[in-house]
């Protein structure tokens, strides 16, 4: 068990335990305004239980949100992502084409171009 289960449960059995003592030392009904007389362990039932859910529905709520807000960024993100293209699979043709590997044979001698006709030209001048 997680020691915040155990916590709650120790409040919860000292919670109990306090109501029992009071009811004991004060049998009689508690008159609150506008309503009949009442037994105290109804009252501070009723208000522990208020109290509880004053404090966990906003909360839950609230991981209700941003849950479905998750939900719908993953699905956003995954419908992105099938728009990107894969660079992992391989190809014919390089993906940058400047950065092409040089050609392997001169088609009029019939050897491998050691340089590049464009560094040539760039010496000359």
């Amino acid at each position: 068990m997680r020691i915040v289960r155990i916590v709650q449960i120790v409040i919860l059995i000292i919670a109990v335990v306090y109501v029992a003592v009071v009811q004991n030392a004060n049998p009689d009904g508690l008159s609150l305004p506008g309503l009949l007389p009442l037994p105290v362990w109804l009252v501070v039932s009723l208000t522990a239980i208020v109290a509880f859910l004053a404090g966990w529905l906003p909360a839950t709520v609230r991981a209700w949100r941003l849950g479905r807000d998750v939900s719908r960024l993953e699905r956003r993100v995954a419908d992105l992502e099938s728009h990107v293209p894969s660079y992992d699979r391989v190809r014919s043709a390089p993906v940058i084409p400047d950065r092409a590997p040089p050609a392997m044979t001169d088609e009029s001698e019939g050897q491998r171009r050691t340089t590049d006709p464009d560094d040539a030209e760039r010496t000359d001048g």
